[in-house]
């Protein structure tokens, strides 16, 4: 069940009887997808975070054996990585005043949601990056690699981002 669903199960019947009528009908639905995309938003940029904790702990074993010289390098993964966070978390969500009905339709609000998603599968293999990064940065492995790999992935996302706030801004 995706959260739009969630949403929807959650209304009272008053709010259901409500949510029936026509206009309110056609508003009630967007504000539930508005609000199930800002969840999903949330939960990723969640997971991201998770990520960001995890490299900041790898920079301390960097420190911890001497390799001072790694620092700025993996730094600069921190900082592209909460900056990510904070453009998700702070992302629009197709809000429109409740007279204004028509100026964020349900298909782009379903645009909307699937660059979500598509984000969300992104931020997995970020995890995964960030774990596989920090085993070697632990093992005193070199990382190179994993970390431009890395650095290349948070970039496709953000591209990736920059083209949802497009549509956004299309929309709105």
């Amino acid at each position: 069940m995706d959260l739009y669903e969630r949403a929807a199960e959650g209304m009272t019947k008053v709010e259901s009887f409500v949510s029936n009528l026509p206009v309110i009908k056609d508003y009630r639905n967007k504000e539930m997808r508005r609000d199930a995309d800002k969840r999903l938003r949330e939960f990723i940029a969640e997971a991201l975070e998770r990520s960001r904790r995890r490299l900041t702990a790898a920079q301390l074993d960097l420190v911890r054996a001497g390799n001072l010289q790694a620092l700025p390098k993996v730094e600069q993964a921190v900082g592209r990585l909460q900056l990510l966070i904070d453009r998700i978390r702070t992302a629009g969500y197709g809000y429109a005043p409740f007279f204004d009905i028509d100026e964020v339709r349900e298909a782009e609000l379903d645009k909307l949601a699937e660059f979500d998603r598509q984000i969300g599968q992104k931020a997995e293999v970020i995890g995964q990056q960030t774990e596989a990064l920090a085993l070697k940065i632990r093992s005193e492995e070199p990382f190179d690699e994993a970390l431009d790999a890395f650095m290349d992935e948070l970039a496709a996302l953000h591209q990736r981002f920059d083209s949802r706030e497009q549509l956004l801004s299309s929309v709105g």
